[in-house]
């Protein structure tokens, strides 16, 4: 089993976004950590992933836990991420776009207990 550490670029190597290169965000068990691309430059949202769908690669980014996307574009332009793997930088109004998106709905999606809850006492 291999343990990543918070920084090491990936490439993703099953699932529908095998072949795109990701970031280790954060770990959350022994076999599951936090990866992102980002989206805007690689397609690949914040989200868990398994460890054995990620084939590590020599690159380890200068990063905190939990970093924005902003924070790991920079690290990807530091390290020569872009230029190595070719990929496109975004432009600063969909930079821009994305971020007031995240931050128009900061409310998280209710689960199904409580929406449960809320339609037996509106019966009521």
């Amino acid at each position: 089993m291999v343990s990543l550490a918070v920084g090491t670029v990936c490439m993703k190597v099953a699932g529908r976004e095998s072949g795109s290169i990701c970031c280790v965000v954060k770990p959350i068990d022994k076999t599951f950590i936090m990866v992102t691309g980002p989206k805007l430059v690689t397609g690949i949202k914040r989200r868990r992933c398994n460890i054995e769908h990620l084939e590590p690669t020599e690159i380890k980014l200068e990063i905190k836990e939990d970093a924005t996307d902003e924070e790991i574009i920079e690290a990807y332009k530091k390290a020569n991420v872009i230029t190595k793997f070719n990929l496109k930088l975004p432009s600063a109004g969909e930079m821009k776009a994305e971020k007031t998106k995240v931050q128009a709905n900061p409310e998280k999606r209710e689960t199904r207990k409580e929406s449960k809850d809320k339609k037996t006492e509106e019966k009521k």
